[in-house]
């Protein structure tokens, strides 16, 4: 009797364990990552997707996030959605300029006039454009985040385009922003945004066109003191997965990711608002000095840019930044 009552728990014991080691085989686990720091918006839209992805799954998908570059550089990270070994990540919109020519309208100076612009084109028709054409390279493009709006942030005061002629620039590498360096009269320094701490620091690069959002979360204000407020461009980050990932999904799987990418992107859009004061407010506060443009200046900034509207190479993209202009 004895031994039958042990044998019926050892099977009982067996049977739990078996139920619980289905359970965790059943839960997807899915991998996110992104170049920034926690307190970064890109951060934030990151938590709330893996916070609704499980939510909207029941418990049956799990996303982990990976910041602060440990998983690799922007380029890598895209590099390894295309490849299928990375799920998720966000990457600046040149990064994509690799995969498709299109994207370089997204880094054109003066190309959106606003949030609420850009906004609206990406949401849209325009934005379902961009992110089919990187389909067939293996990223499928979520939705498009915001990175912040371009300044130039630099180690001595720049007020003018004659200022920085000759300063060492650096830049994302990508087709659109060396013909910026070069209609500024810049000495172009292609760099990952890793290496520019050190870089400013050291004198390698003198200025960077950069977002005060990403200034202030890298504590970039202690290596660069200016920040001159040209109001080149609205950055978008597209937040992207892999397209394979994608196409093993059941269309009930697919619906969770759209609904949860949706959802982050509500999310991250929202805090980089209330991000956007408080960087501008701890780069001050660190030190760091803004410098305000009147409408005449401003008018300067954009006349020299004018060459790379022109460039034969950008033909093409141009077509889709007059589109943008006209809504």
């Amino acid at each position: 009797m004895k031994k039958s009552v042990f044998m019926f728990c050892c099977a009982l014991c067996i049977a739990f364990w078996g139920i619980t080691a289905n359970q965790a085989e059943a839960v997807m686990k899915l991998q996110l990552a992104h170049e920034q720091p926690e307190i970064h918006p890109y951060h934030i839209g990151a938590v709330e997707f893996a916070k609704l992805v499980k939510e909207y799954s029941k418990g049956e998908m799990e996303v982990t996030i990976f910041s602060n570059g440990t998983m690799g550089k922007a380029s890598a990270l895209a590099e390894s959605c295309s490849m299928g070994t990375m799920d998720f990540a966000s990457v600046f919109s040149i990064i994509l300029e690799a995969y498709s020519p299109k994207f370089g309208v997204l880094t054109m100076p003066y190309c959106f006039r606003d949030w609420d612009h850009s906004d609206k084109v990406l949401d849209g028709p325009i934005g379902d454009e961009l992110k089919a054409s990187v389909e067939s390279k293996g990223i499928k493009v979520l939705a498009f985040w915001r990175n912040g709006l371009a300044e130039v942030h630099s180690r001595m005061p720049i007020r003018t385009p004659e200022d920085i002629k000759g300063k060492k620039l650096r830049i994302q590498e990508g087709p659109s922003y060396a013909a910026l360096s070069k209609a500024l009269g810049t000495v172009t320094t292609p760099m990952s945004f890793g290496e520019v701490y050190s870089a400013l620091q050291l004198g390698t690069v003198d200025a960077q066109t950069q977002t005060i959002n990403n200034i202030y979360a890298s504590k970039m204000f202690e290596v660069g003191k200016y920040f001159t407020k040209i109001n080149m461009n609205f950055n978008t980050q597209p937040f992207i997965m892999s397209m394979q990932l994608w196409k093993s999904l059941t269309p009930e799987q697919q619906d969770i990711i759209e609904r949860a990418a949706l959802g982050a992107t509500k999310a991250e859009r929202a805090y980089h608002v209330k991000d956007t004061q408080t960087s501008y407010d701890g780069f001050v506060k660190g030190g760091g000095k803004v410098i305000e443009l009147n409408k005449a200046e401003l008018e300067k900034w954009k006349d020299v840019c004018a060459p790379v509207y022109k460039a034969p190479q950008f033909s093409a993209v141009m077509e889709i930044f007059n589109r943008i202009q006209k809504q």
